[in-house]
């Protein structure tokens, strides 16, 4: 079993979490502590459902989970873009790197065995 910090889904969510964090910079102080802070949750708990997945058999929810808190950052990354926060090439490329994260786990999920009944 590889480390998590050497694949390749954890260090597109680590980029993801960088970007994030530079974008959330533009949000107006209102708002910053409420939605920059919920993106930046988000990309952290993308992280760590990442290292759960690698250091458990049964894969599938943490994989499940980590689809799901990535179409999140989705919805705040358009929430941002649409409010004028960041930019459209910003957002094109949190998109690119979501999309990619998403593919990579929705593929590590498919070439996972199904947990034994117990």
């Amino acid at each position: 079993m590889a480390m998590h910090t050497d694949l390749s889904i954890y260090k597109s969510s680590l980029g993801l979490l960088q970007m994030a964090t530079n974008l959330t910079r533009n949000i107006p102080r209102d708002l910053k502590q409420s939605l920059g802070k919920r993106v930046i949750d988000e990309c952290i708990d993308v992280l760590m459902l990442i290292a759960r997945a690698n250091a458990t058999q049964d894969k599938r929810p943490h994989l499940t989970r980590l689809v799901e808190k990535v179409q999140v950052i989705e919805f705040l990354m358009r929430l941002f873009k649409e409010s004028r926060f960041i930019s459209v090439p910003q957002h094109a490329k949190t998109m690119e790197i979501t999309a990619s994260i998403g593919k990579q786990a929705n593929a590590w999920k498919r070439s996972t065995p199904t947990a034994p009944a117990t």
